[in-house]
């Protein structure tokens, strides 16, 4: 399947439940209407009716050169008239199409400036290509706590509302695009502002600002946003709940540097046959395909990796040199999942994104994400090559990418042909509960964040006595990284706090007004209730959200229990050796 990127459109249409900033973009039209543009010094009277200076040296021009028996007939000037918007309409017909064709190729930034300057509500929302999706039942939320009393917090001040702030930088422009879309001011500084975003939330005046202000600061996001974290609080809650089996989306992790007994749990693995599994070892704060290696399976490097592991961990009881060591600090090891999905023969992963739109109450929604696609052939025969089973390749090398909906494609053809080749299942249920393989693989994705959540709930969703932030409430946008295997079960690899806003494909330019139109809209309805004591539950305006969490409520994907029964690596390569 190939991976071509989306299709421009050829004219961005009018939104008219959108066009408040538009319409002010109207009057300034009508005012310009008398002056630079359309200047007359002279009036070509035609009835009653004056044309513009221009529109009368259009027809001199036409009249002197269009030969006679063709004027016998038509009308110069509509004939000049229609040929120059039959030139334009090719002109821009071809640099729509070279862009379409050639991703980057055809001046993308030039597009994504002019949309970043004009914040235009008209311009850019009929620019909007995803399909809304909602709105979505509560049916499939559970409740597992009480909800809460409805609190009133204090209302921002008139000459405050609707005003917002960003750093200014380049990946923070989509954001301060949706404000501007709504009917938001930009003000010059934080301590103005209702509304509040920078791309880095580690801003000391985050801690000094107003009750009614709000500001994309989650004190605590640190403690999913490292690989050794995410391990240690997933192990930390199952302790805490025994009567619970571990997730299944999450791939068994072991930490290698924090205690003696997690090392030895890991050892005991290996000899219970986790010898014949790939593993990857993980630095833990590190991102974007950095500190990553493959480990194959029966080699001498996984049989000496505890006993290296329980090395480093002595050495820096005693005092080692941490400089030296530091990649030790924060080391964890992951099992590799095997016989996984690709795209084309290349590894890839899918990017969601999930909103935190208040911590007082939490409410945490989803919203569907895009591909990435890794730049080499994919191969569970040979893991001395880490870039080759990486798709995040920033410091190794451009990676692919491409839309939701071709990723829904992709799933729904695979599933088909495999129930063919297995044997038709048309007419028959699937093995899942959902009702067809896009519900099924989205659900897991809601399912795992939503588990997130609570695992994190307390931890890093909460503020506790002695605050760090003045502000009644906060909010944040953030990421979450998944992987498929060829059973369409799902793999959480990892959240991130930094999403990255780069508009490289024009698709990435619809997602981002889908997402941040969307958290607008959630966020004014959240704040409206908020001022007025009323409760926020449930929520009216989620555009292509969903719920993930409510205020005591939560996602469940209910009657989904994976199989543990999974092919090893080996197994897999040697069916692909037998088929060739």
């Amino acid at each position: 399947m190939s991976i071509p990127t989306t299709r421009r459109r050829a004219a961005f249409l009018n939104n008219s439940s959108n066009a408040s900033s538009a319409g002010s973009r109207g009057a300034q039209y009508e005012d310009d209407r008398d002056g630079e543009f359309y200047r007359q010094q002279r009036h070509h009277h035609h009835g009653d009716v004056a044309k513009p200076i221009f529109v009368g040296k259009i027809s001199t021009f036409a009249n002197r050169y269009t030969p006679s028996l063709i004027s016998r007939y038509i009308n110069p000037t509509a004939l000049v008239v229609a040929v120059a918007m039959l030139i334009s309409h090719v002109t821009i017909g071809s640099a729509v199409y070279l862009y379409a064709k050639n991703g980057s190729f055809f001046c993308p930034v030039d597009l994504v400036e002019y949309i970043n300057w004009s914040g235009s509500a008209t311009l850019y929302q009929g620019a909007l290509s995803f399909r809304s999706k909602g709105p979505y039942p509560y049916d499939s939320l559970v409740r597992i706590q009480p909800s809460s009393v409805p609190k009133k917090m204090e209302p921002v001040p008139e000459s405050h509302r609707k005003t917002f702030y960003y750093d200014g930088q380049k990946r923070s422009q989509p954001i301060a695009r949706a404000y501007r879309s709504r009917g938001w001011t930009q003000v010059d500084k934080p301590q103005q502002a209702q509304w509040i975003y920078t791309y880095d939330s580690n801003r000391p005046w985050g801690e000094t600002l107003k009750p009614w202000q709000r500001f994309n600061m989650l004190p605590f996001y640190q403690k999913w946003n490292t690989k050794d974290q995410f391990t240690y609080y997933y192990k930390q809650f199952q302790r805490a709940h025994p009567e619970r089996a571990p997730s299944q989306y999450v791939p068994e992790t072991f930490m290698l540097s924090e205690t003696v007994e997690d090392v030895m749990e890991f050892q005991k693995k290996l000899e219970s046959g986790g010898y014949k599994y790939p593993w990857v070892l993980k630095a833990g704060s590190v991102n974007q395909g950095r500190g990553i290696t493959m480990i194959a399976p029966s080699s001498k490097e996984l049989a000496e990796l505890p006993k290296k592991a329980l090395y480093m961990l002595q050495k820096q009881a005693d005092g080692g040199d941490a400089e030296e060591d530091g990649d030790w600090e924060d080391m964890i090891v992951q099992s590799y999942i095997c016989n996984e999905m690709t795209w084309e023969r290349r590894k890839f992963d899918v990017r969601m994104y999930w909103l935190v739109a208040s911590i007082d109450p939490l409410i945490v929604l989803y919203h569907d994400g895009y591909v990435r696609i890794g730049n080499s052939d994919y191969s569970e025969e040979d893991f001395s090559n880490t870039r080759a089973h990486l798709t995040t390749h920033t410091f190794l090398g451009a990676e692919g990418k491409a839309t939701f909906d071709q990723f829904e494609e992709m799933i729904t053809t695979y599933w088909e042909s495999k129930n063919n080749r297995m044997g038709s299942t048309i007419g028959r249920s699937y093995p899942w509960p959902a009702k067809s393989p896009v519900e099924h693989v989205r659900n897991q994705f809601k399912d795992a964040i939503a588990e997130m959540i609570e695992v994190y709930q307390k931890e890093a969703f909460d503020i506790p006595d002695g605050q760090t932030i003045t502000a009644e409430n906060a909010f944040s946008l953030y990421c979450a990284d998944f992987i498929l295997d060829n059973d369409l079960d799902v793999w959480f690899i990892e959240p991130q706090n930094g999403c990255g806003l780069d508009e490289d494909y024009y698709f990435r330019l619809e997602m981002h007004g889908s997402l941040f139109n969307g958290m607008t809209d959630i966020m004014e309805e959240i704040w409206h209730k908020q001022e007025q004591g009323l409760p926020i539950m449930p929520l009216q305006n989620v555009g292509n959200y969903q719920i993930l969490y409510g205020d005591g409520l939560i996602y469940r994907y209910e009657g989904y229990q994976r199989s543990n029964n999974k092919a090893s690596c080996s197994a897999t390569a040697k069916k692909k050796r037998v088929k060739k």
